[in-house]
């Protein structure tokens, strides 16, 4: 998950809810009904199984500053992918892969660069990829392949509902687990909460306000997606903007290394 926080791991988050032990089961029918219902209110499964594009921009601000901005942009139907980031002197890598087989190609300046920095550059393109997206459509890939569900009746109450997800597939893990507290009146996540590996068995959770709740008309109908979550406690959010999902994209979008997604970079 995001790390923009270590420097700040000694603040202790004030839980308002406590999380209880989990006895995970194979089948958990009420997770299951909880975790469709997250993925219908988002637009649900008809809608998100046949976009055939999704671009976003992924940043983070602390105390309504921007900090550097990430530019996604993923072919779902062949699953290739373009990561735009920032690199020296304002000029961005491009990051060219295929997320099935991670193998890629990164440009700057518009020239290739050497293989070692390549293999660098696309393995970390990569867990961006699973990390940002994760981000933006949790609601979407709650019955991704290696997500279990687990509901936690004694954490739930009238107001929400408490989803706990585990990831069994440690390569396409934003985390090891993560708590989804849903509305029962909306069926939206309003919080999640999670530790990373990093952060050890007895570090507090980190808490994040879901927001921003915005309706995206697709190709093949709409997506509600929440674009930003707010640091409880802290003066820090993840902010997931530009979000688009066109019917088509011009094919060479997923083979030059010209910059295509960033402003005021390369020929838009």
């Amino acid at each position: 998950m995001e790390n923009g926080l270590k420097m700040q791991k000694a603040v202790v988050l004030v839980l308002s809810l406590f999380i209880t032990v989990t006895v995970w089961a194979q089948e958990d029918p009420v997770a299951d009904s909880l975790a469709q219902r997250v993925f219908e209110a988002a637009g649900g499964p008809d809608v998100w199984s046949r976009v055939p594009y999704l671009a976003f921009s992924y940043g983070t601000e602390v105390n309504r500053l921007p900090g550097r901005v990430i530019r996604h942009l993923w072919n779902r139907k062949t699953n290739q992918y373009r990561l735009e980031t920032p690199g020296p002197t304002g000029e961005p890598y491009v990051i060219l892969f295929d997320v099935d087989t991670r193998q890629g190609k990164v440009y700057w300046g518009g020239a290739e660069v050497g293989n070692k920095e390549t293999a660098t550059r696309v393995a970390d393109a990569f867990q961006r990829f699973v990390n940002e997206t994760f981000w933006l459509l949790t609601p979407l890939r709650l019955f991704d392949a290696g997500v279990e569900r687990a509901f936690l009746p004694d954490s739930s109450n009238e107001v929400v509902d408490v989803l706990r997800i585990r990831f069994t597939l440690p390569d396409r893990a934003p985390t090891d687990e993560v708590y989804l507290y849903v509305a029962r009146e909306t069926g939206r996540i309003v919080q999640w909460k999670y530790r990373t590996p990093a952060d050890g068995p007895d570090a507090p959770l980190r808490a994040f306000e879901w927001r921003d709740y915005t309706r995206y008309v697709t190709p093949v109908g709409e997506l509600v997606l929440s674009t930003r979550k707010r640091a409880l406690g802290l003066p820090y959010e993840v902010v997931t903007r530009s979000i688009r999902m066109p019917q088509e994209v011009p094919d060479d979008w997923f083979t030059t290394g010209e910059p295509k997604l960033t402003p005021g970079a390369g020929r838009q």
